[in-house]
């Protein structure tokens, strides 16, 4: 089976939740692109992307398919959408914890921690997260995506991994970052939605929490060197293994920075 075209730009980042063509000018534009990506989101979450076509999302919408490719050419741009729209309250949530005052970045660390251990327990990320997975072993644009939402969740470690532990220089940051969302996705098969270790959540996120910060807060390069890592000069335009083109991952990582910032009042 043929692949969707890629978007021109397949970069995935909350804050370019696309004002599609007619959406930005009138409400009734931005409300029906608002039902396009939730029917799409439910699709997915039914059936996979696979049963994600324009014709069922006009289907359920009860709207002609021509309203649907109107701000949407091929599925694989709407699912950049769909996956924009999931990860605003991840972004969100991020920048409220960051700049919570009077909390440490132990403290902050912890609540982030916290929080994606308890989103894993919602349907939406239990069936959709690990259907990315899978599908971005078979397709370009998915696997992109995929690297780019890890990489916008691992800029908020990585900022307090350096505050907590200035010792370890930006790859050794890095790395720590990869293996702390490693570890909280990897509990989606025991504490997901339904799965049997969701009613122990409150043991399971105290061990993580216990584990994760105790290693971001102790750990040393030579400790890490001891275990055959063998470290090298890193210097200021180093960049972590990504899928993307260095423009793109700048980009991506410049967009991150700037929700970092404080939300205006």
């Amino acid at each position: 089976m043929s692949k969707a075209p890629e978007p021109a730009n397949p970069m995935i980042g909350a804050w370019r939740l696309s004002n599609r063509e007619g959406s930005a000018r009138y409400q009734t534009g931005r409300d029906r692109v608002a039902q396009i990506i939730e029917v799409a989101l439910e699709i997915i979450l039914e059936s996979g992307y696979q049963a994600l076509t324009l014709r069922e999302v006009a289907r359920r919408c009860k709207i002609q398919i021509g309203a649907v490719s109107h701000y949407y050419k091929s599925r694989a741009i709407l699912l950049q959408d769909v996956i924009n729209s999931v990860m605003v309250p991840f972004s969100e949530n991020f920048r409220a914890i960051e700049h919570a005052p009077d909390a440490t970045p132990e403290q902050k660390l912890e609540r982030i921690i916290r929080f994606l251990l308890e989103d894993i327990r919602s349907r939406r990320t239990t069936r959709l997260f690990p259907h990315l997975w899978v599908l971005a072993n078979h397709d370009d644009f998915v696997a992109k995506a995929v690297d780019s939402i890890y990489i916008l969740e691992r800029a908020t470690f990585t900022n307090l991994i350096a505050e907590i532990n200035p010792g370890l220089n930006a790859a050794e940051r890095e790395g720590l970052a990869v293996f702390l969302s490693s570890a909280i996705a990897g509990s989606t098969m025991f504490i997901g939605f339904e799965k049997p270790w969701g009613q122990h959540l409150q043991l399971y996120s105290a061990i993580t929490c216990r584990a994760l910060i105790e290693l971001v807060r102790t750990v040393t390069p030579e400790q890490i060197e001891a275990y055959g890592w063998q470290r090298p000069d890193i210097g200021p335009d180093w960049r972590p293994p990504t899928l993307l083109p260095p423009e793109e991952y700048d980009a991506l990582v410049a967009g991150a920075l700037a929700l970092r910032e404080p939300a205006a009042d």
